[in-house]
């Protein structure tokens, strides 16, 4: 990695295009076509979300309507502790359903669907 030119992120993985991973521009192609045929609408890309009262700032790599409610997905490739702080955060303050989306850039798969407590 060159000084001042950043082309790898604190865990290796290389950016491709607008995004911090492989598994996230494959993500984004699948919520894309999902779009696509017409299952979701409004796709973009990282929305700034607060939770709490204390306005916690999180950034999902996507957010989208579906089924008329706002929806939200991340590609996680590697967990953090702020990663798993966050996630038990978005369980009691989400906004909406929280699609977690992990494996390899060829095949992601999605792995988990976090609920809010409200929404259940």
């Amino acid at each position: 990695m060159q000084f001042g030119m950043r082309t790898m992120n604190k865990y290796r993985a290389k950016r491709v295009g607008n995004f911090a991973s492989k598994l996230e521009a494959a993500v984004y192609d699948l919520l894309k076509m999902r779009e696509e045929c017409g299952e979701i609408t409004g796709l973009k890309c990282q929305v700034e979300i607060k939770l709490t009262k204390a306005n916690i700032i999180y950034k999902p790599d996507f957010a989208f309507i579906e089924n008329h409610q706002a929806a939200y997905a991340e590609a996680k490739g590697f967990e953090t502790q702020a990663w798993r702080l966050k996630k038990r955060l978005w369980e009691h303050y989400g906004p909406g359903p929280l699609y977690i989306y992990s494996g390899s850039y060829h095949r992601p798969s999605l792995v988990e669907t976090i609920i809010p407590k409200g929404e259940a």
